[in-house]
């Protein structure tokens, strides 16, 4: 009986993962190498149907597919001992604002922008990570939590390579090289007479400090990146790249961009 079962869930399990990647593959848009609009959108796609969703299966089934994630969650670090946390996200309205394929220099290369939101939250309601670098002893935390919102730019270069499998080409995108830069803007010349300007100016000075006590890029950015990778080397090219009749997949060049440069 018990092998019974074990047969019986190991079928029910294989048909999941069909019936998911089928039900996935409608999420995904396929470009032409010229249209910029439909690579921001093939991104936005992705992004609100699987890299940032709760996800499709449960994540021990999840982690084998790649297909995506169990929960999007915020990265949460300790905040000293005052009782609070750190949350750091924005990734949830993230934009494709470039993109470039060098088939030369194997190289796949987006630039993303983020709005970049810092908040302190109540320790006890998320799990809090710790710290890359201590805070100094900061007491219990009286007043308001603060919050405070600026901008992040990064590119992610992947190095690829495409290999044949059945008949189909995929691309293999490698571990990712990131640069972000984070825009937190200095608030410090508004007027302290000001009780509301006087906030925004010392919110600003703080959220400036909270986080040069993370990584971000690396907790906040490479789980996205990462799965973003894992998803594309999980479904034929032709399902993300469409080519032109004189195209070869080995020989694409492209590049698009809304004047952003890191």
């Amino acid at each position: 009986m018990l092998q019974l079962c074990f047969v019986i869930l190991i079928i029910n399990t294989v048909n999941s993962i069909g019936k998911t990647q089928h039900e996935f593959e409608r999420h995904i848009i396929a470009c032409h190498t010229t249209d910029f609009e439909c690579f921001k959108r093939q991104y936005k796609s992705l992004k609100d149907n699987a890299l940032l969703r709760p996800g499709l299966l449960p994540w021990s089934m999840l982690s084998n597919m790649n297909l995506g994630i169990e929960t999007y969650k915020p990265y949460v670090y300790q905040y000293a001992d005052t009782g609070t946390c750190i949350q750091i996200s924005g990734l949830e309205q993230s934009e494709l604002v470039a993109i470039s394929m060098n088939s030369q220099y194997k190289e796949y290369s987006i630039i993303l922008e983020i709005p970049f939101k810092i908040q302190q939250i109540l320790n006890g309601t998320e799990h809090c990570n710790e710290p890359d670098r201590a805070f100094q002893k900061i007491g219990l935390h009286k007043g308001p939590l603060r919050r405070f919102t600026g901008n992040a730019t990064a590119q992610v270069t992947y190095p690829y390579r495409l290999d044949q499998s059945e008949g189909e080409t995929y691309l293999r995108l490698e571990e990712e090289n990131l640069d972000m830069i984070l825009d937190l803007p200095d608030l410090s010349h508004f007027d302290k007479t000001d009780p509301t300007q006087a906030r925004l100016s010392e919110w600003s000075a703080w959220a400036y400090r909270v986080v040069q006590h993370a990584d971000i890029a690396k907790h906040v950015l490479m789980s996205h990146t990462t799965l973003l990778r894992d998803l594309i080397g999980r479904f034929p090219l032709k399902k993300f790249l469409l080519l032109y009749p004189e195209e070869e997949y080995s020989n694409i060049q492209f590049s698009f961009s809304e004047n952003t440069v890191l």
